[in-house]
């Protein structure tokens, strides 16, 4: 008996599966389906035999591989000071990756303490209002009024403590968060490793909580990277199998793991990492290379199939036309089984190999000659045109404010260290800022003022009130004086209470205004003027204003750079002279090269900037402080961007050298026939569902092979991914 299932590409025509296909490039995923299955046909008659194979579904993905990225991050908001590594260096676990301003994570701890502080304290004095309150209700004669009142406000006491108790956690978080920066707070990498991303300053010192800060990557330990293929739009987690082909061999994988909590993270981010598989086996990839990923869903295995196309009913039976020994046809009714879009399985009434009829319009080929089809390499390239050599932390400063530029204190090429005056700016905006947030204490004091005010009146108010009304008593009435005082002491407590409360959020509100007034007045004369100063060490490499320009706020004022390096980066720009796909870049570790003066220089790319889809990636981490979803921020560039490393250095005149060269798209040992064995055929009752076959020869018979396509063509070849495999003998026209 043959064994012909699923996993068998050579024998995928005989096969029950309904088969789907995304192909996922650098950047670009499309669909397309293997049409409804009316083959193989015999050479003269539309017939089939019966063999065995499974029944189900499959999806083919396409897998890059790339090293396996750590990131480095701050739990925390803060001000990064200084980044001290660049794409292309090597860094060992433990290694100082950055820096961040320590003063203003202070400055945020103490904010923390005096928030906790607050909470504490307004919670304390709110359960006391709510307790005199109740005793209150509780005093005056019995109702239902009444009662729902102490009942609602029991109810409030109740949310309100596990309020604050969730309040004081969150707090209390940050609060360790903070006091760890301030105990240290130095960048650390968390593996050994390449440096392929680093955040740019250009934009600003600030930096999210869980912001990528460093991304090093290990690029001995690759990883199948889904692209295009993030993890809220994966639907094949409960696919019975799961295989990658390398070098024409399959093996088994598993994704990464996906928990409901990193599900809901990345949610709220809104970054969704990529899919990824591994192998228990040792796999030999190769950076930068695709490798096509099989899901298969098995229905039912080792199953007599026939095309769904042969079947006919009558009723609830179910039978089919048989060639005899005669070479006619006879009527068999036969029991099936599972099924799906394209076979069906047969329990009874069926042999293997006999011949069933079906249908068939598609003309046979009667004059051919054979293509033996092998396997070969597939590549399609991608440039980069625009290149230079990369300079070391370039920040940006950026002016804070609208204002006239009194003086720039240094000029292009002068050699700055931190705490070095930059420049002056006078700014009415900023003595307006130092006028509002005086003016916002003045109004805080006032404001207080007039509630303790209010508060002192309705306290004289009430006392006086209670006096009156025990002297005003009619005769004939019988007052409780003891009741009367009862509900006076606890409306007085109550008036207490709530002025304390008043009390304690004036000095809070009071500390924040003053806090902020100082944080404006710091290198403020009073006037407006407004010194900035260095906070890094480097080089002016550009001065973008002079003494007496207006700037708004935001402008460049000047840039700061680091020593240059030996790294290109480059930019993946349109160009009229090379075909670019701008939305992909190299992947870290892969081969690139660079013609110059009729020789090939080649390098490998170390790292890549954040753009477009990099930018919105998101990172699945863990540490000891749970599970985080990280992301990079925009470079700015505009452009895709990537670095690379020379084998040799960088050339002393670039001027005079090509585009980069990359891979857009390469497999190794794939199926690559020619474009013309290829044929299309399109669903009479649906013109969109297009799909493709070759005519195959099947010992003295042709029959019509479906195949899978790869979305790529390169010159008169293409990419076929299922269907066909080294040996097969495929129909050329001749």
């Amino acid at each position: 008996m043959k064994n012909r299932n699923l996993l068998s590409i050579k024998k995928l025509a005989v096969l029950g599966i309904c088969v789907s296909f995304v192909a996922g490039g650098c950047g670009k995923m499309t669909e397309s389906r293997i049409p409804k299955l009316e083959e193989p046909v015999a050479l003269n008659e539309a017939y089939r035999p019966v063999e065995y194979g499974t029944i189900g579904s499959m999806q083919v993905l396409m897998a890059t591989a790339v090293p396996r990225d750590y990131c480095n991050y701050y739990s925390a908001n803060v001000n990064i000071s200084q980044i001290y590594v660049e794409p292309g260096d090597t860094v060992n676990a433990g290694d100082v990756l950055a820096v961040c301003d320590v003063d203003e994570a202070k400055k945020q701890l103490q904010e923390c303490k005096d928030a906790l502080a607050h909470e504490n304290e307004t919670y304390e004095i709110s359960a006391q209002i709510s307790d005199t309150q109740i005793k209150l209700w509780e005093s005056q004669a019995a109702g239902q009024e009444n009662n729902i009142l102490i009942a609602t406000e029991q109810e409030n006491e109740r949310y309100d403590k596990q309020l604050h108790e969730y309040r004081v956690q969150k707090i209390n978080e940050q609060m360790a968060l903070y006091q760890q920066i301030v105990d240290d707070g130095t960048l650390k990498a968390a593996h050994s490793g390449l440096v392929t991303y680093t955040k740019k300053l250009t934009g600003g010192r600030s930096a999210a909580a869980y912001e990528n800060i460093v991304i090093v990557s290990d690029t001995d330990d690759l990883v199948l990277d889904i692209k295009d293929t993030a993890i809220n739009e994966y639907k094949y987690s409960d696919y019975d199998k799961k295989y990658v082909i390398v070098d024409g061999e399959k093996y088994d994988v598993t994704e990464s793991q996906y928990t409901s909590e990193v599900l809901v993270l990345s949610k709220i981010n809104n970054r969704y990492p990529d899919v990824c598989v591994e192998s228990r086996e040792k796999l030999f990839l190769t950076a930068g290379q695709m490798y096509p990923v099989y899901f298969e869903k098995t229905k039912a295995n080792q199953a007599l199939v026939v095309g769904k196309d042969s079947i006919y009913k009558d009723g609830d039976t179910r039978y089919v036309y048989v060639k005899n020994d005669e070479g006619g046809r006879e009527k068999r009714i036969i029991t099936t089984g599972e099924f799906d879009e394209n076979y069906t399985q047969v329990t009874e009434g069926l042999k293997e190999g006999e011949l069933v009829y079906y249908n068939s319009t598609d003309q046979v080929p009667t004059k051919y000659s054979k293509y033996t089809v092998t396997r070969s390499d597939f590549d399609i390239a991608n440039y980069g045109v625009s290149y230079s050599r990369s300079d070391a932390g370039t920040i940006t400063e950026t002016c804070d404010y609208e204002g006239q530029i009194v003086s720039v204190n240094v000029k292009q090429d002068d050699t700055v260290e931190n705490g070095m005056l930059l420049y002056v700016v006078d700014t009415g905006e900023g003595k307006a800022a130092i006028t509002e947030a005086k003016n916002e204490i003045d109004s805080e004091n006032e404001s207080y003022a007039h509630k303790i005010a209010d508060y002192d009146k309705q306290v004289k108010d009430l006392s006086e009130g209670g006096s009156s009304a025990e002297e005003n008593n009619q005769e004939d009435e019988k007052p409780d004086t003891a009741y009367e005082e009862q509900q006076l002491k606890l409306n007085l407590q109550l008036l207490d209470l709530q002025k304390k409360l008043a009390g304690a959020d004036h000095t809070y509100q009071l500390s924040r205004l003053q806090s902020a007034y100082d944080s404006i007045s710091a290198g403020n004369d009073g006037k407006g003027n407004i010194s900035v100063y260095a906070k890094n060490d480097g080089k002016v490499s550009k001065v973008s204003v002079k003494a007496g320009d207006n700037v708004e706020e935001g402008s460049d004022i000047l840039q700061i750079t680091g020593n240059s390096t030996d790294v290109l980066q480059v930019l993946v720009k349109d160009s009229n002279n090379y075909n670019v796909y701008t939305d992909n870049i190299a992947d870290v570790g892969e081969r690139v090269s660079l013609e110059l003066d009729g020789t090939t220089i080649y390098g490998n790319c170390i790292g890549f900037a954040g753009y477009g889809r990099e930018a919105q990636k998101g990172y699945i981490n863990q540490d000891d402080k749970g599970v985080h979803i990280t992301g990079n921020t925009d470079s700015g560039y505009g452009n895709a961007a990537f670095y690379i490393k020379l084998d040799n250095g960088i050339p002393d005149d670039l001027t005079r050298a090509s585009a980069v060269k990359f891979s857009y798209v390469s497999f190794k040992k794939v199926v690559v026939v020619p474009t013309s064995i290829i044929h299309k055929q399109v669903n009479p009752m649906d013109k969109d569902d297009i799909s493709y076959y070759v005519w195959k020869i099947d010992g003295d018979s042709v029959v019509k092979q479906p195949v899978i396509l790869g979305d790529y063509t390169s010159g008169s070849n293409t990419l076929v991914l299922y269907g066909i495999d080294e040996g097969d003998e495929i129909c050329l026209a001749s």
